[in-house]
């Protein structure tokens, strides 16, 4: 939700989103909370404006590209992670567009590549390392039969580099 909030708080209102795997619970929530950001701001989603781009850099440059070179393409995607992100920025490049001038690109994960690209990439942050601490907790209960729910979300943030920029 955070991703798409900032784009539409720039002004974008023509947002595409390139999503991960569709089998990944990640990929679902990612694309739910986009969902749920338009519908909230009044936004419509348009179909020709969301695309499949798998979670890696290979799967997502054909998707990224159908969607730069729409008629009337998006001012802004959100990539459901950094690399794909990332991925996009170099389509786009290569299509002649700059970044944030002529699309703002926003990712999710924090990895380490993001601050290193060209320009560094907004993106949403994971708690990685609470992650991992509550995954073991969640194994250790588990394993000793304790009651625990089968799910625990932790909070992200919003990391603001230099590929987005107001409409």
């Amino acid at each position: 939700i955070a991703a798409t909030e900032y784009l539409l708080r720039l002004g974008h209102r023509r947002i595409g989103f390139l999503g991960g795997r569709p089998d990944l619970d990640s990929a679902r929530l990612r694309e739910q909370g986009f969902r749920s950001a338009m519908a909230a701001a009044g936004v419509p989603v348009h179909p020709e404006l969301m695309r499949v781009g798998g979670y890696r850099p290979e799967t997502a440059e054909l998707p990224a590209r159908e969607l730069l070179t729409l008629a009337e393409r998006p001012t802004a995607i959100f990539a459901g992670n950094d690399l794909t992100a990332i991925q996009t920025m170099e389509v786009a490049r290569s299509l002649g567009l700059r970044i944030p001038e002529d699309l703002s690109v926003i990712g999710f994960d924090n990895v380490p590549e993001s601050a290193l690209a060209n320009p560094p990439l907004t993106t949403i942050q994971q708690p990685i390392q609470q992650m991992g601490a509550e995954a073991v907790r969640m194994l250790i209960d588990l394993i000793n039969g304790t009651e625990r729910a089968p799910h625990l979300r932790l909070p992200t943030s919003l990391v603001e580099r230099s590929s987005c920029r107001a409409l």
